[in-house]
């Protein structure tokens, strides 16, 4: 059986074949995140050797988050690499004040880290999901559900 829209949401699958991770980080950009899904086939405008070269050498500071508009996990992966920089540097003055602190805070960033780890497989085994916008307003069924919640 072929089904050519979601029966929950409303979403027209062709749209998928057009749909971009641009789009999807101007709706976000603008706050209209219900019209942003993740999928893990890669839209057009995203390049998987891209992607995952990204991941290998720049992945520890979330580049290829920051590529695919996956901010949040992107924000994680840097403030993670610059607290294991600062306590690389500051790690005598803080072992002196608290030996049980740095230890803590090593483990979670190596807890942290291997979420770079797993992209790289996940991006390898073409699993990593990529947000996608998806516009609604410009097909049929997508036009007459927007306009039936103008109306609520």
């Amino acid at each position: 059986m072929s089904c050519e829209e979601c029966p929950d949401c409303g979403l027209v699958f062709s749209r998928l074949a057009i749909a971009t991770n641009q789009d999807a980080k101007a709706l976000k950009r603008r706050g209209e995140r219900k019209y942003i899904i993740s999928t893990t086939t890669l839209p057009s405008d995203v390049n998987f050797i891209k992607l995952l070269c990204l991941s290998i050498f720049t992945g520890f500071v979330g580049g290829h988050c920051f590529y695919v508009g996956r901010y949040g996990r992107g924000l994680l992966l840097l403030l993670n690499f610059i607290m294991i920089v600062c306590l690389t540097i500051f790690n005598a003055p803080l072992m002196a004040f608290s030996e049980a602190l740095v230890g803590v805070l090593c483990t979670v960033a190596g807890f942290i880290l291997f979420i770079w780890f797993w992209d790289i497989f996940m991006i390898a085994v073409k699993k990593f999901k990529v947000p996608v916008g998806i516009d609604l307003a410009s097909d049929k069924f997508g036009r007459e559900k927007l306009q039936k919640e103008e109306e609520k």
